[in-house]
C-alpha cells in the first residue's frame, strides 16, 4: 500500500482541513509561547547574581544600575524595589505584586488554548472517522454485494482521521503540561528572588 499524500489525507473527510487548521495554530502558538519564555520573559539569572552581588557588598547603587541596565519584567521590579527609600517589607511585598501579577499573566496567556485543543482535536478526529464508516457501508449497500472487503480500504481512510486528531491532542497535552510547569517554576523563582532581596536590602540599612 502506498503511503498516502496530503491531498489524499484531506479528501478522507471534511474534517481534515480542520485538524489541519488546529495543527497550525498549536504549533503557531507553542513557537510564540516559546519565544516569550526564553526570550521577552526569561529568567534574569545573571541580572539577579550582579544584584545580589552588589547587595552583598552594601553597593545599593550598583544593584540599582544593574537592574536597570537588563530588560524583562523581573528586572524592572528589581530596580524598583531598589529604588524605594528605606523600604519596609510590606512596601517591599505590595510593590513586588504588582511585578509578578504582570509576569504570570504575560506567561499563562493564551495556555488554556492547548487544553481547549488536546480535548476537542480526538473527538473531531473521532467525528471524521464516525462519519467514514458512515459512507464506506453506504457505498458496501448502494454495491449490493462485495463483503468487508469493500469497506476495507474507505474505512482504513476514516481511521486516519482518528490518528490525526489524537497524535494532535498529545502535541497539545505535552505544551499544556510544560508551559504550565515552567510558569510555575518561573513564579517561585521569583518569590525565593524577592524573599532574599528583602533581607539584603534589609541588613543594607
Amino acid at each position: 500500500m502506498e503511503p498516502m499524500t496530503l491531498s489524499q489525507a484531506m479528501a478522507v473527510s471534511w474534517v481534515m482541513p480542520v485538524l489541519l487548521v488546529l495543527s497550525i495554530l498549536v504549533l503557531g502558538q507553542a513557537l510564540e509561547r516559546a519565544y516569550v519564555f526564553w526570550v521577552t520573559q526569561r529568567l534574569p539569572t545573571e541580572v539577579w547574581d550582579r544584584v545580589r552581588s552588589h547587595l552583598e557588598e552594601g553597593d545599593k547603587t550598583g544593584a540599582l544600575n544593574a537592574a536597570r541596565k537588563s530588560k524583562g519584567t523581573v528586572a524592572q521590579a528589581f530596580a524598583r524595589l531598589l529604588s524605594l527609600p528605606q523600604p519596609g517589607m510590606e512596601q517591599l511585598v505590595e510593590n513586588f505584586q504588582l511585578y509578578r501579577q504582570r509576569l504570570q499573566m504575560d506567561l499563562n496567556r493564551r495556555l488554556g488554548f492547548f487544553g481547549t485543543a488536546s480535548f476537542i482535536s480526538p473527538l473531531i478526529g473521532l467525528l471524521g472517522t464516525v462519519l467514514g464508516i458512515m459512507r464506506a457501508f453506504h457505498d458496501l449497500a448502494a454495491a449490493g454485494a462485495g463483503g468487508p472487503a469493500v469497506v476495507a480500504a474507505g474505512i482504513s481512510e476514516a481511521l486516519i482521521a482518528t490518528a490525526c486528531g489524537i497524535g494532535l491532542a498529545v502535541f497539545s497535552a505535552v505544551c499544556y503540561n510544560y508551559f504550565t510547569m515552567a510558569v510555575r517554576h518561573r513564579l517561585n523563582t521569583v518569590d525565593l528572588w524577592m524573599l532574599e532581596l528583602s533581607q539584603l536590602l534589609s541588613g543594607a540599612k
